[in-house]
């Protein structure tokens, strides 16, 4: 009974410190405590000029705040190129250890015979973060999280946060606790949300500091909602939405030749899936939700100015 009764008061402690953590992040942020604050954010610029262009797109006359750069993929020239010449963007960088389309790959950053356990037989990146997690030495993570930043900052890229592509840099306790360190080191915020388990870790918490920020919610469209219907999906997530800190993950491209090839045999997260994350967050529809539900658009630049850089 004793050791049910400090269970719940550790379980208490912990869901007031993140309460009152979230709170106050808003109001360092110069918003009240209790304001329903966005981040509406598109995954995989660099992946194709489909999804640069229309995230670009999105992000220029639409909804869309913020967006994050995949280093490693055969369009980041382009979207590199398209940020350093407009450094008022919210571009963060889409840390990248996964290849997962069929026949549209990439591989590690890092040139070096270290990251082997990082690459299939064919050289590229595994296609799924299991194998990943499996095979992966995590002692050289540093190495190629590290590249690709340096990478993004020397072609002009004013990162502004760090993000997981398929979770893979999140998936391990050891591979977690890089990410948060490569974050300290180059000064900019990284995803975290508060449901994530290895944040109860106490290896994970001691390494948080008031620099550090994390979020009362990420939000991102599945399978099953697709098939639903975006627009819906979409308009509920916002009518519903929260106060406090919530990042919500589309993918915005165009359902062109070069999508569909792309993303070939894989209809989730695939063109059409792209397509209709495009539409809805460039259509005045949104806007005006948005404006209804009285919803604050916030950015990572944001975040990182006023709290990861801060001076106080």
């Amino acid at each position: 009974m004793k050791n049910n009764f400090k269970l719940f008061l550790l379980i208490a402690f912990i869901s007031f410190f993140e309460i009152a953590f979230s709170q106050r992040i808003a109001e360092r942020l110069g918003y009240p405590k209790d304001a329903k604050l966005l981040i509406i954010h598109a995954d995989d610029l660099g992946v194709s000029h489909s999804e640069n262009m229309a995230s670009i797109k999105a992000m220029e006359e639409g909804s869309v705040n913020s967006a994050s750069i995949m280093v490693p993929c055969p369009w980041f020239p382009e979207i590199a190129n398209y940020a350093k010449h407009h450094t008022d963007m919210d571009f963060g960088l889409h840390l990248t250890l996964t290849s997962e389309w069929k026949y549209y790959k990439w591989g590690p950053s890092y040139k070096s015979d270290s990251m082997a356990s990082y690459r299939n037989e064919q050289g590229y990146f595994y296609d799924n973060v299991s194998e990943v997690v499996s095979k992966a030495n995590p002692d050289f993570l540093k190495a190629e999280l590290s590249t690709q930043i340096r990478t993004a900052l020397n072609a002009g890229i004013d990162v502004t946060h760090l993000d997981a592509h398929m979770g893979a840099v999140m998936a391990t306790e050891d591979f977690l606790e890089t990410y948060i360190e490569v974050g300290h080191e180059f000064k900019v915020p990284v995803l975290l949300n508060k449901g994530m388990p290895a944040l109860k870790s106490s290896k994970i918490r001691a390494m948080l500091t008031d620099k550090d920020v994390i979020l009362d919610a990420i939000i991102s469209a599945s399978p099953n909602d697709f098939e639903e219907g975006m627009e819906g999906y979409y308009s509920t997530t916002i009518n519903e939405l929260e106060p406090g800190i919530t990042c919500l993950l589309i993918h915005t491209a165009y359902d062109n030749q070069e999508m569909q090839g792309v993303t070939i045999d894989h209809p989730n997260w695939g063109a059409a899936w792209r397509q209709a994350d495009f539409d809805f967050f460039t259509s005045k529809k949104c806007a005006d939700l948005l404006k209804e539900n009285e919803i604050v658009l916030i950015t990572w630049r944001e975040i990182r100015d006023k709290i990861t850089r801060s001076q106080d």
